[in-house]
């Protein structure tokens, strides 16, 4: 014969009661997050942003210099610039970070790809002027400039320098194996790097500007968003399509289904998503992330509601159930990849053209920290997580 427990009703009851208790209390993702420093670098906009490892953030700006940051500060203080990238005479519109965390990468307006030494703090002593741009408004104003606020850095010189390129280089990504980079420039030209050695596999030419560019994990397809910027002008362009990366052919152009100018795209490291959000000087809320099947290219769901005049960049969260975005409204937001679902906005929300908007975002490798980087010429750091 089975021995039987009685568990009285109201017993049952209060179990019932605590575990949809405890379940109700769960935190919402990202519920915590908060700005932690702000690391001012008043020189002109910044305009690239990438982590280092969880512990170093190098960020380039439009006048082609690059910082890097050592997190976190002794105390919780907010920490100032290391070091100081030297090497690059105009804007810095791609920064990433090679896997094993070596090598920081850099993709410049000069037309030129550089590789430094992330790892090496070491250099020759020089500095940095903070509010640089703060004291040449004041000059141009014929007022009294402020003090300089001047910080001693290590300077470097880049490691290897990748020329193959005629234009601005304005797209730059890589596979998460670190061993294939992808490059594309304002005439057109998409270029396969051998990535550890600097070295071309193969190029091939499209009709507009490589805008937003992303590599599939396996190296085998290259996503471009197009765009030629005339306005009320026949001559604009813009397009998307899946290039296969070994023959630089075409294998699914989507053009007629994305017409939008797509700012930003990336392959999700795992390789089950490919995102791209939409930029230019979109109206309204028109800047949106889109979700698409990476293998064949359908939409699958769309974030709303977008970014207030489009969206500028977008990172996947190491989670593999988060993807983030960040515009032209100072915004940066949070959405579940499974549904779409907005989860939250971080930043200041200023909203409208030319007001500070953020240009760049970047993840920690682990994902308790994020890195926004604004035309303010501030970078925010923000943790996601205690």
């Amino acid at each position: 014969m089975h021995n039987r427990i009685l568990v009285p009703c109201c017993a049952f009851s209060l179990v019932l009661l605590s575990t949809a208790t405890t379940l109700h209390a769960q935190p919402a993702p990202f519920a915590d997050a908060k700005a932690i420093h702000t690391l001012p670098w008043d020189a002109d906009w910044v305009t690239a942003i990438s982590f280092i490892g969880n512990d170093k953030v190098a960020a380039g700006n439009k006048i082609g210099d690059i910082l890097v940051w050592n997190l976190p500060a002794p105390g919780g203080k907010t920490p100032a610039p290391a070091r100081r990238l030297l090497g690059h005479t105009n804007e810095i519109n791609r920064l990433i970070t090679t896997p094993d965390g070596k090598t920081l990468i850099s993709a410049s307006n000069d037309r030129t790809v550089k590789y430094w030494d992330a790892v090496n703090d070491k250099g020759a002593v020089g500095s940095v002027v903070l509010n640089r741009r703060e004291i040449e408004t004041a000059l141009d104003r014929k007022k009294k400039a402020p003090t300089p606020v001047e910080i001693k850095v290590a300077v470097q010189k880049a490691t290897k320098e990748l020329v193959g390129h005629k234009d601005w280089v304005l797209g730059l990504t890589q596979t998460p194996d670190g061993k294939t980079l992808v490059t594309g420039d304002d005439k057109g030209v998409i270029i396969v790097w051998d990535l550890p050695a600097g070295k071309e596999l193969r190029r091939w030419q499209t009709k507009g500007w490589i805008w937003g560019l992303a590599v599939s994990p396996d190296a085998k397809t290259v996503v471009a968003s197009e765009r030629i910027p005339l306005i009320f002008d026949s001559g604009a362009r813009t397009a998307f399509n899946m290039w296969d990366a070994e023959t630089g052919k075409s294998r699914i152009d989507l053009s007629k289904d994305i017409k939008e100018r797509m700012a930003a795209a990336a392959y999700s490291p795992d390789g089950k998503w490919l995102a791209v959000v939409r930029g230019g000087e979109a109206g309204g809320l028109a800047g949106k992330v889109t979700l698409l099947d990476p293998v064949t290219g359908k939409k699958l769901r769309e974030t709303s509601p977008g970014h207030q005049d489009g969206a500028t960049d977008l990172a996947f969260h190491p989670d593999g159930k988060h993807i983030f975005s960040a515009g032209r409204d100072t915004l940066v937001k949070v959405w579940q990849l499974t549904d779409g679902k907005h989860v939250r906005d971080l930043g200041t929300g200023r909203g409208g053209q030319f007001k500070d908007w953020i240009c760049a975002i970047a993840i920690s490798p682990d994902g308790r920290l994020l890195a926004a980087a604004d035309m303010a010429g501030q970078v925010v750091i923000y943790a996601l997580s205690k």
